[in-house]
């Protein structure tokens, strides 16, 4: 019998995935990741052991909170403090969860590694990743930084599900109750970033001038930790048409604002990308590329540069490109690859 890790968080998705696994006739056991420390954790935890009680299964748990705050916690302070834009999960899922799980299932002598997200999976000589039935809740661009050399290894129950029917068969099969309540917050704190990283950066990020690319000083920022390429709110200065960010200038401890049509980018520059698919292969240079994770789909052709990079260039302008944050290049609904935006 083939044996599986599901990787469990409390949730409705990593519960549901756990038990379907059970019922492909894997034999399974459950991981739980102590990250944060908080009580929200806790929580979590307690849902977890009640939930793999319920269904019999194993629940291994280990303590990553050193290697999280080291890897996470300080790219998410270090990125703002650098006038980036961060995204967490983009590079826990692979450094933290994911390969934690690989390490845990290796030890075990296990076959694969489950997660609840939602990304489909197609196995044969070379395994790609496409984009879940559910496109409302498709997580594929989360998973862009993964090991091409793990995809083979990996199982996601929930690819070819809608969120509708996952919390249908959690109801079904009696571990609703159970179920931690899911948060769209930055999981090692709970409300307003900013108040987060006041704390830490305050001393380092003092307040400067809002100008336009002209040099013109329209006000006075709070510190730069509290803003982000195409912020509209929040900035303390008024005009018929408002005023958005631009850009970031931590030299000069400047904040760039212009109106809403300047925001506009014809292209942007890749770094350190992961390609699940060698580029080589591909038929064209043609793919659609997401800026963020909630962005829609921008179709844009790519020259691959020296060093790891890649210049995209939209076939319409795009609004609000932001450094820090990833784009994923798609071929329909393939997942092909990505990297950080620098430029």
């Amino acid at each position: 019998m083939s044996s599986c890790l599901v990787c469990i968080s409390g949730g409705v998705d990593s519960s549901v995935s756990a038990y379907l696994l059970k019922n492909m006739g894997l034999s399974v056991k459950a991981l739980f990741l102590r990250l944060t420390g908080t009580k929200g954790e806790e929580s979590a935890l307690i849902a977890s052991k009640k939930i793999c009680s319920f269904l019999d299964i194993d629940l291994i748990i280990k303590d990553k909170r050193k290697e999280f705050k080291e890897k996470i916690i300080s790219y998410f302070e270090r990125s703002y403090f650098s006038g980036k834009t961060p995204n967490c999960c983009v590079l826990c899922n692979p450094n933290i969860k994911i390969g934690t799980a690989f390490k845990v299932a290796d030890s075990l002598d296990m076959n694969f590694i489950a997660t609840g997200h939602y990304v489909r999976l197609i196995k044969g000589k070379f395994p790609v990743l496409l984009r879940a039935k559910d496109r409302r809740k498709d997580q594929s661009y989360f998973l862009h930084r993964i090991k091409r050399e793990h995809i083979k290894r990996l199982i996601f129950p929930l690819g070819n599900y809608l969120k509708d029917e996952i919390k249908g068969i959690s109801k079904e099969i009696g571990i609703e109750r159970f179920i931690q309540e899911e948060s769209q917050d930055i999981c090692f704190f709970k409300g307003d970033y900013r108040e987060f990283l006041k704390k830490r950066l305050s001393p380092k990020m003092s307040p400067g001038p809002i100008v336009t690319r002209s040099g013109k000083v329209l006000g006075e920022h709070k510190g730069l930790y509290n803003y982000t390429i195409g912020q509209r709110r929040g900035l303390g200065i008024s005009d018929k048409t408002p005023y958005y960010v631009l850009s970031i200038d931590i030299k000069k401890n400047q904040l760039i604002v212009g109106k809403k049509e300047e925001l506009l980018a014809k292209d942007l520059l890749v770094k350190d990308i992961n390609w699940l698919i060698e580029p080589s292969v591909l038929k064209n240079n043609i793919f659609q590329v997401k800026i963020r994770s909630r962005h829609k789909d921008a179709l844009s052709k790519l020259e691959i540069l020296p060093g790891n990079k890649a210049r995209v260039t939209f076939f319409e302008p795009q609004m609000a490109v932001t450094p820090g944050q990833f784009a994923v290049f798609y071929k329909k609904n393939c997942l092909v690859g990505g990297g950080e935006i620098c430029g």
